[in-house]
């Protein structure tokens, strides 16, 4: 379980450009009228008929690189992708279902044909930025972007890259749908911790993720539910030592300001329950400064924007992003900002 650092963080939202903005309104739509212009963001030029979420991800993804992401100092190909989405391409999907029922397979838009996968729905991102390492597409329902943050870390550790974009991106689900939505998208770009201290690079915060998941028909027995609460405790605990006290035998008497505050983003399933009564400890220990739990989503970038105003909060102090679903997926997020954490590296060497 490896700690990567942030160098560059982008957001796109109906709520404008700032993470804390667009973090408390979870993406969601603002009067649900046009928001996006892609030829202010994008250019004139050559993205018209892409889909609304690839114009999303590259106009974020620009303003993480222009933040400080790592530019030539990485090789093309050791650099890689992972992008979340659930609701990225619903439309272009509808449209095509629609066609191909109304008017036959050889009126589909030569455009939008490419788009047959959610998987090609980063392939301009990672033509744009020479992102040749790797991609790959994470859809689980809105833990996407935090599981696919574990899946990097854990790229990162093993060599299979130098750096990584991570990217999550949403737009509108249509109205035979439902509607409604979460719309924008959420980019970071990571590296290890010690190459960016190595070039000089400004960073934002260190991370550390972790995902499990909970079989949720083993909560319906009391021994199902004792064993998942252990197995809760014990990620809680390797990834913030102490937070939770006496209860996982870490040191009850731990300055309260080291554990984190927490940012749920949560269901109404059984899972979700599991996972709020685990955190309850450390939110009590925690204090004032709770995020509090979001509204229904039908996405992945209400996470990613939480995490988005975790890393650029100016504020300091730690956070631990954590979202869960009925279907068993939980992921955990502990970001330190890199001043907080060089004050404790400081303090720690003095000590030593």
């Amino acid at each position: 379980m490896g700690e990567v650092a942030v160098v560059g963080v982008g957001v796109v939202s109906p709520w404008g450009v700032e993470p804390e903005v667009a973090a408390a309104h979870g993406g969601l739509p603002a009067d649900g009228g046009e928001w996006f212009d892609h030829r202010v963001r994008l250019g004139a030029r050559g993205y018209k008929y892409l889909p609304a979420a690839a114009q999303y991800v590259l106009a974020a993804a620009r303003a993480a690189v222009a933040d400080g992401a790592w530019a030539d100092a990485v090789p093309a190909d050791r650099r890689g992708l992972l992008l979340a989405t659930n609701a990225g391409l619903a439309g272009v999907y509808d449209t095509m279902d629609a066609t191909v029922t109304e008017q036959g397979a050889d009126r589909l838009s030569p455009a939008l044909a490419p788009y047959f996968a959610v998987n090609v729905l980063g392939n301009r991102l990672a033509a744009e930025l020479s992102l040749h390492g790797f991609a790959l597409t994470v859809a689980t329902a809105r833990t996407a972007a935090l599981d696919a943050l574990s899946t990097g870390v854990s790229a990162l550790a093993a060599g299979r890259c130098e750096a990584l974009l991570l990217a999550a991106t949403e737009e509108a689900v249509p109205a035979p749908r439902g509607g409604g939505g979460e719309q924008g998208a959420a980019v970071f770009a990571l590296e290890p911790l010690t190459a960016a201290r190595a070039r000089g690079a400004a960073v934002h915060a260190t991370l550390r993720a972790r995902s499990v998941f909970l079989p949720p028909e083993a909560l319906a027995r009391p021994e199902g539910r004792e064993r998942a609460a252990r197995v809760l405790d014990r990620v809680l605990e390797e990834l913030v030592p102490g937070a939770l006290g006496h209860r996982s035998g870490g040191a009850a008497g731990g300055a309260a300001s080291s554990v984190p505050n927490v940012h749920l983003d949560l269901d109404t399933s059984p899972v979700s329950e599991a996972v709020a009564a685990a955190l309850t400890g450390v939110r009590t220990r925690a204090g004032a400064g709770q995020d509090e739990l979001p509204v229904r989503r039908t996405g992945c970038l209400g996470p990613a924007l939480a995490l988005a105003h975790a890393v650029t909060a100016r504020d300091g102090g730690e956070r631990l992003v954590v979202s869960a679903t009925g279907a068993g997926q939980i992921a955990f997020v502990r970001v330190m900002p890199a001043q907080d954490r060089l004050t404790k590296e400081l303090q720690h060497a003095e000590v030593a």
